[in-house]
């Protein structure tokens, strides 16, 4: 008899630190986005294929894109400058920067080659409003510079 009441206040002992510890858990599950973008877009002189963005909580790396000349098999110059711009909170951020300058390159086909870092200056996909690239190159000694727009904000959310 003793025994069984020492069962039934264990058991309830038991039970009640149960309920107890299970009062102080959240039952909130925390949401963690991750973003895979593979961008595209053309320019009338410029086309670049394939440019990634990976967005991680720790990470965030960008690049691996091809950027090609249209209509251009083979084109060298002195000077070449590519960059990608993210816009987040009206604010431009450069996140991949490349130039080539000095002793003639051929640039009519490049990869973007890639970039990383710790975490990314973002909350949501949703914070970032645009993303371009700019390309500035040397042509009969004139500096050339056209834009392309990889992803914007309106057209991705609507």
């Amino acid at each position: 008899m003793l025994r069984k009441k020492g069962m039934k206040l264990f058991s309830f002992s038991l039970l009640a630190v149960i309920c107890l510890l299970s009062s102080c858990v959240s039952n909130e599950k925390k949401i963690v986005n991750h973003y895979y973008l593979s961008l595209s877009g053309e320019s009338k002189t410029w086309k670049v294929d394939s440019y990634e963005i990976i967005i991680k909580p720790e990470t965030f790396k960008a690049g691996n894109g091809n950027l090609t000349m249209n209509k251009m098999n083979e084109y060298s110059t002195d000077f070449f400058n590519v960059k990608v711009v993210a816009v987040i909170a009206n604010k431009d951020k450069v996140i991949q920067a490349r130039s080539v300058s000095g002793s003639e390159s051929d640039i009519s086909q490049t990869s973007m080659g890639a970039s990383g870092g710790g975490a990314f200056l973002y909350k949501n996909l949703e914070d970032i409003n645009d993303i371009y690239m700019i390309i500035e190159w040397e042509e009969k000694n004139k500096t050339m510079k056209e834009k392309i727009d990889l992803f914007s904000e309106e057209k991705f959310f609507n």
